[in-house]
């Protein structure tokens, strides 16, 4: 694995540059190498001269706004900007005195907080990883947690390669049978199918990764605080431990890799924990009851493949439930496409099963998925739509049909109550109350059961004229 600094957050002033004296030094440096290599003296011959030399023509430069020298990102960078933070706590005057202070005095108050636990002056500077050879598990992990963004190499739209040999010759066939059956069923109905073929191809490549380890490398750029990149490296040490399940277990190796690197590139700081217990979320409890109201929590079943979609959705919190993870019984989502063709759907199904122990994409995974009502529409008003992952389309549109139901039902019963006449007329009151609100959340809830979002209210700005896809009846 390889992890790569290529964007950080600064601080303005001298307190995020680098010093002049030192700045001076590397240049010097810099000068007699190309002394070296053009063998040709370019240096002064008195080295007190020089320098002063250089540090004038910084000073210009800087004056002029010609180059901006930053210090390195790396654990005092950090304490630096915490240091700073944590004096705004306290500061008696205004934001311009604060930024005089001294160094010393800054990485005091820095040291304070951190061994105190107030943790969240660390929060305020921010980095972007650039990460390569990453297997898709450990992306899996790291997108669970949040305050986070991610661009990730998507294996819908390109196809994936360092595959293990067993399942990239199943990957490939897959291909080729998928691009086969959607063509033959789609290929000259619509527009939102290409004459070229490229649209069936990605959906061919999005069908056949549910047979290509949840392992397969892949590459993203992920962007995180210098407080939760320690908090996941924390965690990570826990689970490099003793895994808890046979998913870590998976890909210790590249969790050691990855605690490994931030600690090369100079950003881990062992006191920098979370301390209040927390363990990453990925993996949890499962839950008492599905419920429906302002705020709901629903636990399903769903691919890895479609987990990893969900998790993009970062106001709605997921986790699979632990006690029900078991790669030996675990189902495989297959794809809708085969359902008319039983021939099909059972060598898909022991295809996956020659390759169930690598921990397949397709793997069905009991999840719960639980936010608020807001954050529900939000996801709906995304993946219902004809251009969304098929898997997760269907499960979005199935939670809204069940959403809107267990609406409809909680009002019968509170319209019960209101109509009965051994009931008191404060306590019907009361209820009258909660019947509006319910009737104000079926208005928004509603609309969506019709089919796809632009079916309900949504304004498309690329209708894509698949009239199948639109009222969600597609196989692809």
């Amino acid at each position: 694995m390889k992890i790569e600094i290529v964007m950080k957050s600064v601080l303005e002033g001298p307190l995020g540059q680098i010093k002049n004296d030192d700045l001076a030094k590397e240049i010097i440096n810099l000068i007699k190498q190309e002394e070296k290599k053009e063998n040709q003296k370019i240096l002064q011959d008195s080295p007190q001269k020089t320098t002063e030399f250089i540090l004038n023509m910084i000073n210009k430069l800087k004056a002029g706004k010609t180059i901006q020298t930053y210090s390195k990102f790396d654990e005092n960078f950090n304490n630096i900007v915490a240091g700073i933070m944590g004096s705004t706590c306290y500061m008696k005057d205004n934001f311009d005195k604060l930024y005089k202070k001294t160094e010393e005095s800054i990485l005091r108050i820095a040291n304070i907080v951190l061994t105190n636990g107030h943790h969240s002056t660390f929060g305020h500077s921010h980095l972007t990883l650039q990460i390569s050879d990453i297997p898709k598990a450990l992306a899996m992990v790291l997108n669970n947690e949040k305050e986070y963004n991610t661009s990730e190499k998507s294996a819908r739209y390109t196809v994936m390669k360092d595959i293990d040999p067993k399942n990239n010759a199943l990957y490939e066939k897959w291909i080729e049978i998928f691009n086969r059956k959607i063509t033959e069923e789609y290929g000259n109905k619509s527009a939102f199918f290409d004459e070229k073929g490229i649209k069936a191809k990605k959906l061919s490549q999005e069908n056949a990764r549910y047979l290509i380890p949840v392992t397969t490398r892949t590459s993203m750029v992920y962007t995180t605080s210098f407080r939760q990149l320690n908090y996941i490296c924390h965690w990570l040490e826990n689970e490099i431990e003793k895994p808890s399940n046979p998913f870590y277990s998976n890909i210790k190796d590249d969790m050691i890799d990855f605690v490994y690197n931030i600690k090369n590139l100079g950003l881990y700081v062992d006191e920098l924990e979370d301390g209040k217990d927390r363990q990453l979320s990925l993996f949890g409890k499962g839950i008492i009851e599905n419920n429906f109201s302002n705020t709901y929590q629903q636990e399903y079943q769903m691919s890895l493949a479609c987990l990893a979609q969900s998790q993009r959705h970062r106001t709605i919190n997921y986790n699979i439930v632990e006690k029900k993870f078991d790669i030996e019984k675990a189902n495989v989502y297959v794809p809708p496409i085969l359902n008319n063709d039983k021939k099909l759907t059972d060598e898909f199904v022991n295809d996956f099963n020659s390759v169930r122990e690598s921990i397949p994409q397709g793997m069905m995974v009991d999840c719960v998925e639980r936010g608020s009502i807001e954050s529900f529409i939000l996801k709906a008003k995304e993946r219902q739509c004809s251009m969304a992952q098929k898997e997760i389309r269907d499960k979005t549109f199935m939670q809204s049909k069940e959403y809107n139901s267990a609406l409809l039902e909680k009002k019968k019963g509170f319209e019960s109550i209101i109509a009965s006449k051994y009931i008191k007329q404060s306590y019907k009151d009361e209820i009258k109350e909660k019947l509006e609100n319910i009737d104000e959340l079926i208005q928004e809830i509603e609309p969506l059961t019709k089919g796809a979002r632009c079916l309900s209210g949504y304004e498309c700005k690329s209708p894509c004229g698949f009239k199948e896809g639109i009222e969600l009846e597609s196989r692809i």
